[in-house]
């Protein structure tokens, strides 16, 4: 009898050990949680992998980066050490074929957000925007080059939950003059862009009606002239497709593609704020004086 007792006491410890290992594996490979960590201003790979206690090596296998370049709000996964795989939902599916997740050894992600900063940004650096269906905070602040802590204390959120139709502000004080014009620029002035390219360029190639496009962003941006498409585009004795009513007529296809690539940045002009054809242009002498910067298609481009 005290063999047997011997023998039962034997066989559950091996059970146990043979339990207790495998659920240290299981829960090694299936870890419960991950954290989150969104880059803030003046973070870098290193300082962040000093901080967690990781590698760089670690933070680009987890994350997958090719180099050490990460932007203001990009969120980080914090790999744990030792850094395990893994696996897809694929192999977490019922070996017997149903699809039942194992849910339990999903793991969740624990974010850690920077305090929340001061805001005081002046009304000219803030603009208005409505949510569309499919926006997110963490997609807005990428956009406008801050973060999502930034944008809840700007709109007072208690949380990074947003809906459709909820007007919030969104700051342009991280944007290029240029990134803040494509932001921004409304729909009747992307309009009147598309159709002052249209009038002035069409049977121009693709690029040469992208440099139109770009001139007059170059002039929005300049001091020199007003700092709206229409002030610019409608400023009395600049376009002679205004004089003639062409800038009436529909944008084609090829027009708004073209408007659309400017407004992305694309300059084939280098700066350029003047254009002309040399061949249907009856005062020119002025233009002598300015930098030529491109010849494309029928148009000379110069600043």
């Amino acid at each position: 009898m005290e063999k047997n007792s011997r023998l039962k006491l034997f066989f559950l410890i091996i059970v146990f050990v043979l339990f207790f290992s495998f659920s240290i594996q299981a829960s090694e490979f299936y870890p419960d949680f991950y954290f989150v960590y969104e880059v803030v201003e003046g973070d870098t790979l290193g300082g962040i992998a000093q901080r967690f206690g990781t590698s760089v090596a670690g933070l680009r296998w987890a994350n997958g980066l090719g180099d050490d370049l990460i932007r203001l709000g990009d969120e980080l996964i914090i790999p744990q050490k030792p850094i395990k795989e893994i696996p897809s939902l694929n192999e977490r599916l019922d070996p017997n074929g149903s699809d039942k997740l194992e849910l339990e050894r999903v793991p969740r992600p624990v974010y850690i957000r920077p305090p929340m900063p001061e805001v005081d940004l002046p009304r000219d650096k803030v603009i208005i925007y409505q949510i569309r269906s499919g926006d997110s905070l963490y997609d807005l602040a990428r956009e406008f080059n801050t973060t999502t802590a930034f944008l809840q204390a700007l709109n007072e959120l208690d949380s990074s939950n947003i809906r459709a139709g909820q007007r919030i502000y969104l700051p342009i004080h991280n944007l290029t003059p240029r990134q803040a014009i494509e932001r921004t620029i409304s729909p009747e002035e992307k309009d009147i862009l598309a159709r002052a390219i249209h009038a002035e360029a069409r049977g121009e190639p693709f690029i040469g009606q992208v440099a139109v496009g770009a001139v007059i962003i170059n002039r929005v941006l300049s001091r020199n002239y007003p700092d709206t498409f229409r002030g610019v585009i409608f400023q009395p004795g600049q376009f002679c497709v205004v004089r003639d009513g062409q800038i009436n007529l529909s944008a084609n296809q090829q027009a708004i593609d073209a408007a659309r690539e400017a407004l992305r940045g694309n300059d084939p002009t280098r700066g350029a704020i003047y254009y002309y054809n040399p061949d249907t242009a009856t005062n020119t002498s002025w233009l002598k004086s300015r930098e030529v910067t491109a010849i494309i298609g029928n148009h000379v481009f110069a600043r």
